[in-house]
């Protein structure tokens, strides 16, 4: 078999139906359980730190942590012994400091980029019995006072003077922080030391590591009931809730994990990139579950945007998705087809013919169209993905399509949050269906629950809020009883505020309960559905659709694609012909593969050429408004939305949705209130100024 070439699909399990447990009440769980129990336990370990110790009996001088040490240079790695011994520091070092202290909490906060550091400062905490509580930027410095004392921290890591500066500048506010351990001082830990007057201890990394040396201790991890993390959700209004994180939570995710994957899917050769934040439950899940298997975790630089150059040293086999990077690499390369209409047909043909041997069960990286296209984009992401996992959001089914055909891997899809420690539902290698979220882990139960102020009746209308119950979901907020009993009902199930539906056994998500909203004639709208279709057009970057009770149709913001959309104008104008711009785009919802042709037509969409124009003159064209007006159109009728659900006006905006202006979470889910506050009166102004209709 050559290099590029992948074992058949057969080692992998692709029967992904759910089981339904008790009809009555609609509960479904994994076909692995069937009948039985839930799946969350292991015969040789009751608490994580236990795996840790497990892989380095079996794997001692496997790489286990790589770094690159210069923008250009090489992955350089410890191996899991060094790792382990790093960590048996760290965690002594801590241990001594809060007992020095006389701290009473034993919550300890790390507040970094992702890095080697982080991972094993977190460990070090599970072995002797700390608690890691991960603060981030974006959570905001009111978030951070609330979570720093509320957890009583007195110990906090932090990677870089700036992050130091940042908590040392409170320090008012803080009252429980004693002692801030830096990664790296960049040559200003004496003027941070004077900066903390004395009130707060600054020391190195190192010196924690020296501090472990001298007062080295046995490990003495807690049992499967011990905590071991506090993660802070990130909504987008209120104060933020602490998701209590025990040993037996994370290990029955990793357990129901490896149960779905099955045996020899991934492997102690595989190799993590790890660039979704550390300082949320997904990324700390997907590396548990890489030191379990004995596997590689490799950093990248700190800069997203070098992250491609990170990929081709690294050369990762296990690639963590956002739906967004996807998305980028679907444009980016539609884009260079655009102009020649044999350059789309060769591409609708490559994606076609790749699905087609997916379709019979071979994953094959070196057929006659990765030589010609997909190969060559591979390599720009170091050309050994073997496996992709999607979380986060919606995929759009065309990206989904392509994604599999360009990295000839299984592309699993993934839902879950916070409250269940990662995944409650997973799609599996060989399932090509997409749409959907597959069947739930084996450690947790799935059932939809009526939503009364939507008049969704679950047994009725097979749809309504997703709820779960099982070995892999908290039991509690930390701190927040009252916050508890609105997450977790009187039979235990969790609420998680999102609707779905079951398709063939599989959960597919509609939307937040909370998002959906009511129009005047009585029809609801899930926003989120119907942004994923406008989504689809390659001159929309992003797209916020929203409505109310007061009108009869839904209006949308969108940040259109710059580049893009001044293209396909300067053509109409060069062309003198609306049609001639609709017969030339491309949408991802196109055909059933990828690529096509489009028909919308609109009146005055000829602008004049002005390539030098900035992106708010762009925005600010009627004939950009009109032409994305019809782009909507065409897809809407496409996908088969409803008259109701269908944009009637649309605001063209130059600000794009981000996480520094709060329009977006730190896991880039739009604020929905705060973008609906900031455009209130574009809003506003959209069901007063309708555009002229769209002729057919």
């Amino acid at each position: 078999m050559k290099k590029d070439c992948l074992l058949p699909i057969s080692t992998f399990k692709f029967d992904n139906e759910a089981f339904i447990k008790d009809t009555e009440e609609g509960i479904y769980v994994s076909k692995l359980v069937g009948d039985g129990n839930l799946i969350g336990s292991f015969d040789n370990a009751n608490c994580v730190f236990k795996l840790l110790q497990n892989t380095v009996e079996r794997f001692p001088t496997r790489p286990f942590l790589g770094r690159r040490s210069s923008p250009k240079g090489p992955y350089e790695w410890v191996n899991y012994k060094q790792a382990y011994e790093t960590v048996l520091l760290c965690g002594s070092g801590l241990l001594h400091m809060t007992s020095a202290a006389s701290v009473t909490s034993k919550c300890v906060g790390l507040y970094a980029t992702n890095c080697p550091e982080w991972l094993m400062l977190e460990l070090g905490c599970w072995a002797y019995g700390l608690v890691a509580v991960p603060l981030y930027d974006t959570l905001g410095i009111d978030a951070m006072k609330h979570i720093c004392n509320e957890t009583e921290l007195a110990v906090v890591m932090c990677d870089t003077p700036k992050r130091a500066r940042c908590l040392l500048s409170n320090r008012s506010c803080l009252p429980h922080l004693r002692t801030i351990v830096i990664i790296s001082a960049d040559g200003d830990l004496s003027k941070l030391r004077e900066e903390a007057e004395g009130q707060i201890k600054i020391i190195l990394f190192e010196e924690l590591l020296s501090l472990g040396e001298e007062h080295l201790e046995e490990p003495a991890p807690l049992g499967e009931d011990g905590l071991i993390v506090i993660c802070y959700t990130s909504g987008t209004t209120g104060t933020p809730k602490g998701a209590m994180i025990q040993n037996k939570t994370m290990l029955a995710i990793i357990s129901a994990t490896s149960a779905v994957l099955g045996e020899g899917t991934v492997s102690e050769a595989d190799i993590h990139l790890s660039f979704l934040p550390l300082a949320h439950i997904y990324e700390q899940y997907v590396e548990v579950f890489i030191l379990y298997i004995g596997a590689k975790v490799g950093f990248y630089s700190g800069n997203i945007m070098a992250l491609r150059e990170d990929m081709q040293v690294l050369k990762p086999t296990i690639f963590t998705a956002v739906p967004r990077i996807l998305y980028r690499i679907y444009d980016a390369l539609s884009d260079k087809v655009s102009k020649s209409k044999f350059k789309r047909y060769l591409l609708d043909l490559a994606i076609r013919e790749k699905l087609k041997c997916i379709d019979k069960q071979i994953y094959n990286q070196d057929t006659i169209w990765d030589k010609l296209i997909f190969s060559k984009i591979r390599r720009q992401f170091g050309g050994s993905i073997r496996m992709c996992l999607i979380s986060s959001a919606p995929i759009a089914p065309s990206v989904l399509r392509f994604t599999r055909a360009l990295f000839s891997c299984p592309v699993l899809e993934g839902y879950g949050c916070t409250e269940t420690c990662g995944p409650l539902s997973m799609s599996v290698a060989g399932d090509l269906k997409g749409g959907h979220v597959g069947a739930p882990v084996p450690s947790v139960e799935v059932k939809l629950a009526d939503v009364p102020e939507m008049s969704l009746v679950a047994s009725r209308d097979n749809k309504g809020e997703i709820c779960v119950r099982g070995r892999s979901c908290i039991t509690a907020y930390f701190k927040s009883p009252e916050k508890t009993a609105e997450l977790i009902d009187k039979d235990g199930w969790l609420h998680t505020g999102d609707v779905g539906v079951w398709t063939n056994r599989s959960l597919k998500i509609v939307d937040r309960c909370k998002n959906i909203f009511k129009l005047s004639q009585g029809e609801y709208v899930a926003p989120e559905k119907v942004e994923m279709v406008y989504r689809e057009s390659r001159y929309v970057a992003q797209v916020f659709v929203d409505g109310d009770t007061m009108n009869s149709f839904p209006v949308a913001i969108v940040v259109p694609e710059q580049e893009l959309l001044e293209k396909a104008l300067v053509t109409a104008a060069k062309e003198n012909s609306s049609t001639k711009i609709a017969n030339g785009t491309k949408s991802r919802l196109s055909n059933g593969h990828g690529v096509g042709t489009g028909t919308a037509t609109a009146a005055g969409l000829v602008s004049d050429e002005k390539s030098e124009r900035s992106f708010e003159d762009l925005c600010k064209d009627p004939c950009a408004k009109s032409f994305l007006l019809s782009e909507f159109k065409r897809l809407g009728d496409a996908a088969g939305l409803k008259g109701f659900e269908k944009v009637k006006n649309i605001y063209l905006s130059w600000r794009p949705f981000s996480i520094e202006n709060k329009m977006l979470t730190p896991t880039l889910k739009a604020a929905r209130s705060i973008i609906r506050g900031f455009y209130a009166k574009e809003l506003s102004a959209l069901y007063t100024a309708l555009p002229e209709p769209i002729k057919p």
